[in-house]
């Protein structure tokens, strides 16, 4: 197909080195319009990155019925066109919930355990999905306004590595209406999700009409959010990199608690003391997604403040105690 943005693509992914010669990729294909047209430029890329294979996933969430499963046939019927292996699963979680987990969240987590186990059967290394600037800039705007921390406001990340995989995010500075226009010049079929336009879920309402009533007074404002993602990522990446040699050296788990001493933690700049923390959180099993402001504070005034015994009970049913010369943190029922 005709395509006017395929440079902009291929300086994105040299930017971030997000192929390399070799590479077996496994494109995430939904058959909406991102997903469709990441794979048409992905074959495109092919040559010039000197990719071994690409190959086509798709899952049915099962939360659409009928419609999910035409646009499964869709991408289907796609990957046979262009020759490309096809791997599909389905799901069936509709009806489904969890205690901790929006049902949006459950099926993200659902989704990326199938994308990690469909690229090891297939033996690819990478993972491409086909988020644009304007999703970075709407997570960036829904987390804002939730009230995240700065790990959340980094939005999505271009690349990352999970589990020996490699996930990139090729269209990540594209808008979608570029996107749009191309596919709009080229003909290029692709399939609508209807729920995008339903005010039920809170990443429409901030798309439809959130987003559109700032723009009246920045019309670049999804750029400037994803900018603002971009500047703090390289901010929380050294913070990160400082926070992982710290805690090499610090952190100590036996199976049934992590410990850390307070010496090694009361040093450490109170940015490097989140991220800790935060791993500690996660090791010891809890729930690092629910912490809020308030629990930071409390565990800033543990470690400041509190004389030794005290505790605070943080999400995932774990208390961190302070000990004369530790912080200890345990499940309640250990």
């Amino acid at each position: 197909m005709k395509d006017d943005l395929i440079e902009s693509i291929l300086r994105t992914t040299r930017n971030y080195s997000m192929l390399r010669s070799g590479d077996v990729v496994l494109a995430a294909v939904s058959g909406g319009s991102d997903s469709v047209y990441m794979l048409n430029a992905l074959l495109k890329l092919k040559n010039k990155f000197k990719i071994k294979e690409v190959i086509v996933c798709n899952m049915d969430h099962g939360l659409r019925g009928k419609e999910s499963k035409e646009d499964s046939l869709f991408v289907k019927k796609l990957a046979g066109q262009l020759g490309l292996k096809f791997i599909h699963k389905k799901l069936a979680l509709k009806g489904k919930r969890h205690k901790e987990l929006s049902p949006e969240e459950m099926a993200r987590e659902k989704r990326y355990d199938f994308f990690k186990k469909a690229a090891r059967a297939a033996g690819a290394n990478v993972v491409a999905t086909g988020h644009t600037l304007d999703d970075q800039a709407e997570t960036v705007l829904m987390r804002l306004i939730k009230g995240s921390s700065l790990k959340g406001i980094v939005g999505i990340s271009p690349v990352r590595e999970e589990s020996g995989i490699r996930f990139i995010r090729p269209l990540i500075e594209l808008e979608k209406a570029q996107i749009m226009r191309c596919l709009e010049i080229s003909g290029a079929k692709h399939r609508v999700d209807k729920t995008n336009f339903e005010d039920i879920y809170f990443r429409n309402i901030v798309r439809d009409k959130i987003i559109p009533f700032l723009e009246k007074y920045n019309p670049r404002l999804k750029r400037v959010l994803s900018n603002l993602a971009e500047h703090l990522r390289e901010d929380f990446e050294f913070i990160t990199d400082a926070k992982d040699e710290a805690a090499r050296r610090t952190i100590k788990s036996d199976g049934k608690s992590v410990k850390i001493d307070l010496r090694d933690i009361i040093v450490q700049p109170r940015a490097i003391q989140k991220e800790i923390l935060r791993d500690m959180l996660d090791k010891s099993g809890g729930l690092v997604k629910k912490l809020s402001f308030r629990h930071w504070k409390e565990m800033e005034a543990l470690i400041r403040n509190k004389e030794k015994g005290k505790s605070v009970d943080l999400p995932g049913g774990i208390r961190i105690t302070k000990t004369d010369r530790s912080l200890i943190f345990a499940g309640t029922r250990a």
